[in-house]
């Protein structure tokens, strides 16, 4: 994430991998702050199923930065938007 506090850009959604870009958009630009839980949760297992789904090679570069990029900013998210981690978010009460 960039020192000015936006997120780093993810290139367009590219046809070799697509399905785990659109959940992790659908994060970006959701409004609603109850669907934004639900929506965060969907990108992390889309990326990570995909990152698990990779085999290791010099063709996937481009993906695999992207899907790291990907989890970095949805970090950042939860930290700032969903409060994680916080003391008295409500999910840290319940844990």
């Amino acid at each position: 994430m960039p020192s000015d506090g936006s997120f780093s850009p993810i290139p367009p959604a590219q046809p070799r991998f697509p399905s785990w870009r659109l959940t992790y958009q659908a994060v970006l630009s959701e409004t609603d702050h109850k669907a934004l839980f639900t929506r965060v949760e969907a990108a992390e297992a889309a990326i990570l199923t995909r990152r698990a789904d990779m085999a290791p090679n010099a063709a996937d570069h481009d993906e695999w930065k992207a899907l790291e990029e990907a989890l970095a900013n949805l970090t950042v998210v939860k930290r700032e938007q969903l409060k994680y981690g916080v003391g008295n978010s409500p999910l840290a009460q319940i844990f």
